[in-house]
């Protein structure tokens, strides 16, 4: 108390020499005007080197000094007077700090010479007390000083410095002078001297000056490669103390110390800074537990100066890297709780869609890339997961994977969880999983929650025109009524709220996932299902395809390729990122959901918008990054998406007859867009067609065609239909004029095939859809058996394959374009799965390589793909057959998206239909399919019908009536014939009822 309330004398004597002097002035006096400053320290050397000899044996040390002070500390202030002090001589015990030995002993030398021993006291208290008086006026800098790892040789002396750690107290201390601090040991704590008023007037000083603490932290490496590492815990207690030891495999160990200043326990947190380097020499032998002495040439000293800026760069960085180390240890901690889980498959307490639910959260959260993309609040959500009962996990997997409605709770029933849901339902309610009706406030949301009748109930309350009518035309109803104002009074709740009022009432008690925990495990299972298309992903479902692949591979129903996952490229940049696509893939099916339902106002709607967010977007920097991206990971980035949105507000535009919006929104695709190269063919195709027949600018269009003849994007199918739109325009007659602009196009020509048509009786059927025949079942007549006749029902492709049939026709297959694509998918199996191709398997749930389909697939695999395809040219009937036997029996029923295993009835048909094909063609069908897959994998003939015995075949492309080829159908089929296959197409016409039999 004294130190506090006595008046400070106006001069103190100098502990050097023993002048008095001001005692604003003592800094200015020690450091400059000193005679002791000036190689007069040679008693006070013998007293500090008896000092020495007491406390610490010779032999366990070299050099000592205050473990604040020793020379491998930064030293911030660079007097040239003051660096003297910290000067060492090799071949000799260092000087050190002429106030504090390594005893933390104080020497003050009064104006007599000789020198006088002074008592302390230990300075915890006191250190604390001015850490909180100085805190509260503000305007203190800490300063952080970074201490390296000790070196190999001082390896197993801090590990027995650190046994002793119970019994160490070390203090950050605040002083006038920027070496005055304390640290010693408890048990050589001591009495004050009577020269109090001289040590007072420096404890008085130390409140009025801007004061700098001066604090040890010791900074693990860059490359510390575990898993969790230990955090010093923040302590209020003055006295507290909290070290642990970071283990850094093949290097040695270093100690982290907190102290317990109060804006130190704030900021300090674990970093490496590049600011501050000091390298200890691997010759000084140290106690880590009481000093840290280094030689001379072996530190290097910052300026005395630190600025502001520094200083928050530093806490700014410490605090960064002690919150990454809590989020591994989240992280860690979320995986030990799924591995628990995991370990125990078929659990009664664990149902499958919760085991698969957690297999999809481990394998994002065990990738580095993935894990990345989630921050502190989005590891909190899975931790509050893993803390819920059985039930409550099995309950929330239950509702995650419906639709986002409200739902009533009695309406809630999974009796294997539970028969009485309410606990649980509590229970995720209070972990904010789930939302109650009190947070129900859009009216369209609450009328959905209602069943018909209940609406028609509402309906007569509020004496609606038709209240017997339609749910929606009910909805509709109450949404009009809900607009109208209130004509009592302007500050009355509106018409809206009684109804919604009411409306919560007759519902009873709802629910409802909540989004933000719901958009997490969402982003999770997008990550996990990357490689999928995202079409049907989070329609309705939240990821029901993901964890139902998941559970047909646990249940041993689907087993994938075995292939290598190669990861060197990050899709996403950070978190945002990710929240952007998720945002856009989600919209644009929302936009594909509106279009099927044929709600294009709709739709409209949720195309502007989506434009309008993309506007904002086109100038953001993470886009440049994604440009960069081979194609098939750009398929993967927010540009993409709403690439693919403004193609769908294409269609949606011209279905509400706005052309001229639609040819503007054509025009900015092509002038701009890098992401869906594969579309561009179709986006010329329409705009030729918007220009020509609803603008009626023939000139505009033929200068469409012409670029997009031109385009290298413009494949197969739609380059065929460029070129007949640019034919028919030239032989119309209204365009005469513009003949003259066609000399230049370049020609496309086609090779037409054989045609055949057969007749058969067509059913009669409502609505569109593909036709239906009627076939008699004829064989046991024609064996003369006396049986009734019994009539079938058949496709028109069925009813070609028995045509074909009676045509001698043993063997046939009507699969389209999967049929070939099963022979390529086979022939070519270790070549589409083979290793070494970064980026294109990034998880173990992949049916295709990523690349399969864009042009990058067969620059990547030019070499193998070339040898295989000779390698096929050449091969015998028997050498076929052999390669189809060796793939067909290792790879049989794995999922692959090339291979359908039932198209064929069993091995011996496919190697029939190989020997019959070939490898001269076979390898020409291929070396098509292998450079452009994505545009030449539509169009291959319908049937396959060939002849065991003479090993000839037939592709058949089958026509109903008022059907008519595709311009890839014509390319293929003209390709085919180039390659020696016999080609037809066989037209089906329909007959009166009275025609019985196929014709």
């Amino acid at each position: 108390i004294s130190f506090f309330n006595n008046v400070s004398p106006a001069k103190i004597t100098c502990p050097m020499c023993g002048q008095m002097v001001p005692r604003y002035g003592i800094n200015e006096h020690m450091d400059e005007a000193c005679c002791r400053n000036h190689g007069e320290t040679g008693v006070i050397d013998s007293t500090l080197n008896s000092f020495r000899n007491e406390s610490l044996p010779a032999a366990n040390v070299s050099n000592n000094s205050s473990p604040y002070f020793s020379k491998n500390l930064l030293n911030l202030e660079t007097s040239p007077s003051k660096s003297c002090l910290l000067k060492t001589e090799r071949r000799a015990a260092p000087q050190i700090s002429p106030y504090f030995s390594n005893n933390s002993s104080v020497c003050s030398v009064k104006n007599e010479p000789q020198t006088q021993i002074v008592k302390v006291v230990s300075l915890g208290s006191l250190s604390s007390k001015l850490s909180r008086r100085r805190g509260s006026q503000g305007g203190k800098r800490i300063t952080y000083k970074e201490i390296d790892s000790s070196p190999p040789a001082v390896h197993n002396v801090c590990k027995s410095a650190a046994a002793q750690g119970d019994d160490d107290e070390i203090y950050a201390g605040h002083s006038s002078q920027k070496e005055n601090q304390l640290a010693q040991r408890e048990h050589q704590e001591q009495n004050f001297s009577k020269e109090e008023p001289e040590f007072q007037e420096e404890t008085n000083k130390c409140n009025r000056e801007g004061l700098v603490d001066i604090v040890q932290v010791s900074l693990p490496a860059d490359n510390i490669n575990v898993r969790r590492l230990p955090v010093a815990t923040r302590s209020t207690k003055p006295e507290s103390r909290s070290e642990d030891v970071i283990r850094n495999p093949g290097k040695f160990e270093t100690h982290l110390t907190t102290y317990t200043s109060a804006e130190l326990t704030k900021g300090l947190e674990v970093e490496a800074l590049p600011h501050t380097q000091v390298i200890p020499s691997s010759k000084t032998e140290v106690d880590c537990g009481t000093q840290n002495c280094v030689s001379e040439d072996d530190v290097q000293v910052l300026p005395m100066e630190v600025h502001e800026d520094f200083e928050d760069e530093i806490n700014q960085t410490l605090s960064e890297t002690v919150e990454k180390v809590e989020f591994q240890n989240s992280i860690g901690d979320i995986l030990d709780k799924i591995h628990e889980v995991s370990s125990v498959p078929g659990s009664p307490g664990h149902p499958y869609y919760l085991q698969n639910f957690l297999v999809v959260l481990r394998a994002v959260l065990e990738n580095e890339d993935d894990v990345r993309l989630f921050d502190e609040q989005d590891v909190n959500v899975i931790t509050k997961f893993c803390k819920l009962s059985v039930g409550g996990q099995k309950l929330y997997v239950r509702l995650f994977q419906r639709k986002l409605n409200w739902l009533k709770v009695n309406k809630i029933e999974y009796g294997e969880i539970s028969m009485d849901l309410s606990p649980i339902i509590e229970e995720l309610t209070e972990a904010r999983f789930l939302q109650t009706e009190s947070e129900l406030e859009d009216l369209c949301e609450g009328l959905d929650l209602l069943s018909a009748p209940e609406l028609k109930t509402l309906a007569k309350i509020f004496h609606l025109p038709n209240p017997n009518g339609q749910k929606q035309q009910l909805v509709d109803d109450f949404l009009r009524l809900a607009k109208q104002r209130s004509v009592f009074s302007k500050s009355q709740a509106g018409i809206g709220t009684v109804i919604l009022k009411r409306v919560k009432n007759l519902a009873g008690k709802s629910v409802r996932v909540c989004r933000g925990p719901r958009a997490v495990f969402s982003r999770i299972l997008l990550l996990f299902s990357l490689s999928e298309s995202m079409e049907d992903e989070e329609a309705g479902s939240a990821g029901q395809g993901q964890l139902s692949t998941v559970l047909m591979v646990n249940m041993g129903r689907m087993v994938f390729p075995s292939y290598t996952v190669n990861r060197k490229t990050q899709v996403f940049q950070d978190r945002e990122d990710l929240i952007r696509y998720a945002t856009a893939a989600h919209l644009s099916n929302d936009i594909a959901t509106a279009m099927v339902n044929g709600n294009w106002e709709e739709a409209n709607q949720l195309y502007m918008c989506a434009k309008e967010t993309w506007n904002e977007l086109k100038n953001h920097p993470s886009l440049s990054y994604h440009r960069a991206l081979p194609e098939y990971l750009r398929h993967f980035t927010v540009g993409w998406v709403y690439t693919r949105i403004l193609s769908q507000g294409v269609e949606i535009l011209q279905r509400l007859h706005m052309y001229k919006e639609a040819v503007k929104e054509l025009q900015t695709l092509l002038s701009q867009d890098v992401y869906c190269t594969d579309s561009r063919g179709r986006w010329w195709d329409r705009l030729a067609l918007n220009l020509h027949q609803h603008l009626k600018n023939t000139k505009k269009a033929i200068d469409c065609i012409r670029k997009g003849l031109a385009d290298p994007f413009v494949r197969t199918g739609h380059r065929l239909s460029l070129y007949q739109r640019a034919l028919r325009i030239r032989d119309s007659p209204s365009c005469k004029q513009f003949r003259c602009l066609f000399h230049d196009l370049p020609v496309i020509t086609v090779e037409d095939v054989t045609h055949v048509t057969i007749k058969g009786k067509m059913c009669p059927q409502m609505g569109m859809g593909k036709s239906v025949f009627l076939m008699e079942d004829i064989g046991d007549e024609e064996r003369g058996e006396d049986f009734s006749v019994s009539t079938v029902m058949c496709s028109v492709e069925e009813l070609a394959l028995t045509h074909y049939r009676q045509n001698g026709f043993d063997q046939g297959i009507h699969g389209e374009g999967s049929t070939f694509m099963t022979l390529y998918g086979i022939l070519m199996w270790d070549i589409i799965f083979m290793d070494d191709i970064p980026d294109v398997f990034r998880n173990s749930y992949q049916t295709f390589p990523l690349d399969l389909y864009t042009d990058s697939f067969y620059e990547t695999r030019r070499d193998v793909i070339e040898a295989r395809l000779q390698e096929l040219h050449t091969a015998s009937s028997e050498t076929l057959a052999k390669l189809i036997a060796d793939i067909w029996t290792a790879q049989e029923g794995k999922a692959a998206a090339l291979v359908s295993w039932g198209r064929f009835i069993s091995l011996q048909q496919v190697q029939s239909l190989v020997s019959c094909l070939g490898g001269m063609f076979l390898s020409g069908v291929f070396r098509r399919l292998s450079k452009d897959l994505r545009h030449c994998r539509g169009g291959l003939p319908d049937l396959v019908v060939w002849r065991t015995h003479t090993n000839d075949f037939k592709l058949v492309e089958v026509k109903g009536p008022n059907d008519r080829l595709s311009h890839k159908q014509m390319i293929w089929l003209s390709e085919l014939k180039k390659l020696g296959a016999a080609v037809e197409v066989c037209h089906v016409q329909a007959v009166g009822g009275k025609s019985k039999r196929l014709s």
